[in-house]
C-alpha cells in the first residue's frame, strides 16, 4: 500500500524541479510530519490491519506542514530547536493556525 503522504507530493507543492537524492531534508521533513499526524490522528486508522486514511484537509495540511519544515531545514542557518518537540511547530509561523486546523490537531487525543 502506498504512503498517504510522499516526498514527491511535497516536492510538487514546493515546485521543486528535481529532488536531490543526496539531500535528505525533504524525506526527513515528510517523515516527521507523517509520524506526528498519524500519532495525533489515530482516529483515522481503520481496518485490519489498521490503515491510516486521512481526509483531504488532513492530507493538504500535512503537505503544507512538510513543505514549511523542509524550507526551514534547508535554510542556510537551519532553525533553533530542531529535534525538540517545538521544532515541529516553530517553523509554521503565521501559517500555524491554518495548518493545525487542517490536520485537526486540536481533536481530543485518545492515546
Amino acid at each position: 500500500m502506498p504512503d498517504w503522504i510522499t516526498v514527491d507530493e511535497v516536492a510538487a507543492y514546493l515546485d521543486l524541479p528535481t529532488v536531490d537524492p543526496a539531500d535528505d531534508n525533504l524525506a526527513l521533513s515528510t517523515a516527521a510530519v507523517k509520524a506526528a499526524v498519524e500519532r495525533r490522528r489515530s482516529d483515522l486508522a481503520t481496518g485490519e490491519p489498521p490503515t491510516f486514511t486521512p481526509t483531504d484537509d488532513v492530507h493538504t495540511g500535512s503537505v503544507i506542514w512538510a513543505a514549511i519544515l523542509y524550507q526551514s531545514r534547508s535554510a542556510p542557518s537551519g532553525f533553533a530547536g530542531y529535534g525538540d518537540e517545538t521544532g515541529l511547530f516553530d517553523p509554521l509561523g503565521a501559517r500555524r493556525a491554518e495548518v493545525l486546523r487542517l490536520v485537526g490537531w486540536r481533536r481530543p487525543y485518545a492515546g
